[in-house]
């Protein structure tokens, strides 16, 4: 499987047959909405986008991105995510039909893709996604605050192995801070864990480099990606 990390929670990933579009913000909305700049270029254009499927977690718009829906041309993309988002995204044009609802606890499949929703902490129905594929386990939290709750949901994934660990970092705006997510990443204890949500805009972001020092005494190996670079996985994280 091949992930890129395309800024703040976004990702590719791809088995060469199948790809996944995980909460991408490729547009300037935040800036125009909210006068947040971003600190580094879109790696895509919303316009060439030929992805299966676009997963969103929540309806923030650095998550689902209206201007980035409405720039697809592409009607093949199925969008997948839970319910709160179908208003938006039959306002930027997409039909129903193209809609595939995945609340806390739902499952779907996309080609080898098993994609699970689970609790995250953040807006009243947002989730995390679990992913399996070909025997690697993958779990991106989503944005969340490390809560009572939070953690009591974390605690009924303890026992699933999880491979690799994409974990929010930023600590503003209903995110777990760098001491959590260390904390998080203890607690599940990953063969390797990916710190995300930084290095978008000034104003909501984080050093990576807290999280290694963090985990500087822990057996996880920690990779921090580089902006839309191409990773193999397993082999560039474990």
């Amino acid at each position: 499987m091949k992930i890129r990390w395309i800024g703040q929670a976004g990702y590719e990933l791809s088995d060469g047959t199948t790809t996944i579009l995980l909460d991408p913000y490729l547009s300037d909305i935040v800036e125009r909405e909210e006068g947040l700049k971003r600190m580094v270029t879109a790696p895509v254009n919303p316009e060439d986008i030929t992805a299966d499927v676009l997963l969103y977690t929540h309806t923030h718009i650095d998550h689902l991105d209206p201007d980035t829906v409405k720039s697809i041309k592409s009607r093949e993309v199925l969008f997948a995510g839970p319910g709160s988002g179908l208003p938006i995204l039959e306002e930027a044009g997409i039909s129903a039909a193209r809609y595939i609802n995945l609340d806390r606890g739902e499952e779907r499949s996309f080609g080898d893709f098993k994609v699970r929703a689970v609790f995250a902490d953040h807006t009243d129905d947002s989730v995390g996604y679990i992913i399996n594929h070909g025997g690697l386990t993958l779990y991106f939290t989503g944005d969340t605050l490390f809560t009572p709750q939070f953690e009591s949901s974390i605690r009924e994934l303890k026992d699933i192995r999880i491979d690799i660990l994409f974990v929010c970092i930023n600590g503003k705006l209903g995110n777990m801070n760098v001491g959590e997510a260390v904390t998080l990443t203890r607690m599940l204890s990953p063969a390797a864990a990916v710190p995300n949500h930084y290095g978008m805009f000034a104003e909501n972001t984080e050093d990576p480099a807290l999280y290694v020092q963090g985990l500087a005494d822990s057996r996880q190996v920690i990779r921090v990606l580089e902006f839309n670079k191409t990773y193999e996985a397993p082999e560039n994280f474990i």
